[in-house]
């Protein structure tokens, strides 16, 4: 007898223990996480081939039970080449189908102002003037496969 246990209370003891960090292991292992996501990254240009720098991107989920899920995102380089992130950077979207807008910063003179409240509609510089800027009618859809888009191409009238 050890401290005034017998073998056989050390014994329950140890799986007591045992037991509480399995049941801790096993609620922190089911905790809710992020969705996961594939990496999405391609190019935005005009049909005349003019890229589309600065432009705002985003997917918006078309499948129901995703209506309020985040919304991946993207900005696009001088190049018009972008990389979409939803939880953290460059992580990509979750695959499924997608309506994407697209809000392009500036107005005919190469003035660049960009303001989010005129998404959807005409006023905000966009040089769209918010042809592509309206989540509920999409003039572009697609699906995010699992594996991912690495050579996502989006072409616009510009």
């Amino acid at each position: 007898m050890v401290y005034g246990m017998t073998v056989q209370n050390r014994h329950y003891l140890n799986l007591g223990r045992l037991s509480f960090v399995v049941f801790v292991a096993l609620i922190s292992g089911c905790s809710k996480g992020n969705p996961k996501t594939a990496v999405v990254r391609g190019v935005i240009k005009t049909k005349q081939g003019q890229p589309c720098s600065k432009a705002l991107i985003v997917f918006h989920p078309l499948e129901k039970p995703r209506l309020n899920d985040p919304k991946p995102v993207a900005t696009a380089e001088e190049s018009g080449e972008f990389v979409v992130r939803t939880f953290t950077m460059d992580d990509g979207a979750v695959p499924g189908e997608y309506g994407v807008t697209v809000v392009w910063p500036g107005d005919s003179d190469g003035q660049s102002a960009l303001s989010l409240s005129g998404e959807g509609s005409t006023s905000g510089a966009d040089r769209l003037g918010g042809k592509y800027g309206n989540p509920k009618d999409p003039k572009i859809k697609l699906t995010i496969p699992a594996s991912g888009d690495p050579n996502l191409k989006i072409e616009i009238d510009g």
